[in-house]
């Protein structure tokens, strides 16, 4: 049997394959990242995989140094404390981070600026959009989340966030923006495949595509190891960054290969 799926709302991690004569590996970190773990793990046959993602990023660059984990994930760029201490990061997709409204929601694009001033509380009904005339109720994700952190440094600025609501964990977003006219949230492109009751916003004229370069709001997806990956973990490595797992990669993210 291939998955033996365990994912509810309070277990944190989750055995997302069973092959009785595959090796193991656990991860600990990004949710972002852990979607693409998700996505190889119905197709790498080689290892188990065992997935916690209520760290998000932070945990992805912990768990290594305390062997915590077999790999971790870090959805930006990993601080080099970390890297100091002997954590590697190999980079194997970067990722797109979309605004993302309900679908009744006449507006379709937006300015940096504009964001900016939703995020930061400038800017608080729709209608100062060109929009309906609807409050405007702003989600962002918690703060231990990279795609938090991301958004920010894109868009606000050396500004903090103000008159927004944590939405947690990450996948919680597109269901919260589906079922309200006036909301606007940020999530990583990796959580929209598929997905109905929202859209992702153009941003500065860029549309809001894995496939676009030129978006905006981008960030670099890392696997971490303590030391040189060894093992299982070289193994899923050196598959992922081969054409088969790029592949995979590109059903959500922009590939690096």
């Amino acid at each position: 049997m291939k998955y033996q799926h365990l994912f509810t709302t309070i277990i944190p991690a989750c055995l997302i394959s069973f092959n009785a004569t595959a090796g193991n590996i656990n991860y600990e970190g990004s949710s972002t990242v852990g979607k693409f773990i998700t996505d190889a793990a119905d197709i790498y046959m080689s290892s188990n995989f065992k997935v916690d993602v209520v760290s998000e990023s932070s945990g992805g660059e912990q768990c290594v140094i305390r062997k915590k984990c077999d790999m971790g994930g870090v959805a930006r760029d990993v601080d080099q404390r970390f890297l100091d201490d002997g954590v590697v990061a190999t980079l194997i997709a970067k990722d797109a981070i979309s605004a993302i409204v309900n679908e009744n929601n006449p507006i379709s694009e937006l300015t940096s600026a504009q964001l900016k001033d939703i995020f930061t509380g400038k800017i608080k009904n729709w209608s100062e959009l060109g929009g309906s005339d609807l409050p405007i109720h702003a989600y962002v994700v918690k703060e231990a989340s990279a795609t938090r952190t991301v958004f920010a440094k894109a868009i606000l600025g050396d500004d903090d966030y103000q008159e927004v609501e944590v939405m947690t964990p990450d996948a919680k977003m597109v269901t919260a923006v589906a079922r309200e006219k006036g909301a606007i949230g940020q999530i990583s492109f990796a959580f929209l495949q598929g997905k109905k009751g929202i859209k992702p916003l153009n941003v500065d004229g860029q549309e809001a595509t894995v496939e676009n370069m030129n978006y905006p709001i981008t960030r670099p997806l890392y696997i971490t190891t303590l030391g040189e990956p060894q093992g299982e973990v070289k193994a899923f490595l050196t598959w992922t960054l081969s054409p088969e797992g790029q592949k995979i990669i590109k059903q959500r993210f922009v590939g690096v290969k």
